[in-house]
């Protein structure tokens, strides 16, 4: 799907809701910050932080969402689940990965699938690069042990997702 230039304005403009977008930025970020860290110093996505967050959308969501698209996000969690456990058990991603986007998909609102697809490949690409710059630069003398480091190929995912999350949430929170 191509998009015009002129366009892409719009699509910044998340239908979130910004009250519920202010309280989740606040509540979930500083945990998937930490399992981003997390990620690529283990290349492991821990079940307990993924919980945590999801968790934290059943409990708060009814009291900051309007309770039908609140109802929607949590059957749209369960379609996406089911994805990507598809995409898991064909190899194409990472058992961590997999529980990371079904966690986080009840904040991202379906309508704003292009936005998700751009913020997708932006924060993948730049943390891709800044993953491997940082890895060239010698990080590894700063932060020894990090399993990314010495990974091979391997790149931690986690790291480019936590920034969707984020960016995602504070433009509908604007």
């Amino acid at each position: 799907m191509f998009i015009p230039p002129w366009e892409i304005v719009t699509l910044l403009d998340p239908a979130f809701p910004p009250r519920a977008a202010r309280v989740f930025l606040v509540m979930a970020l500083p945990v998937w910050l930490y399992a981003s860290w997390y990620d690529m110093a283990r290349l492991k996505i821990l079940n307990g932080l993924v919980l945590l967050v999801f968790g934290i959308f059943v409990a708060v969501g009814p009291l900051v969402m309007p309770f039908d698209v609140y109802l929607w996000q949590l059957v749209q969690a369960v379609v996406v689940f089911l994805v990507v456990l598809l995409f898991y058990g064909a190899g194409t991603m990472g058992g961590g990965d997999a529980k990371f986007i079904a966690a986080a998909s009840p904040y991202f609102m379906r309508e704003d699938g292009p936005l998700v697809l751009m913020l997708l490949t932006a924060c993948g690409l730049a943390a891709f690069v800044t993953h491997r710059l940082a890895r060239a630069a010698g990080a590894a003398r700063a932060v020894p042990g990090w399993a990314s480091w010495t990974s091979g190929n391997r790149f931690p995912l986690g790291f480019a997702l936590g920034g969707v999350l984020a960016l995602y949430l504070a433009l509908a929170a604007a």
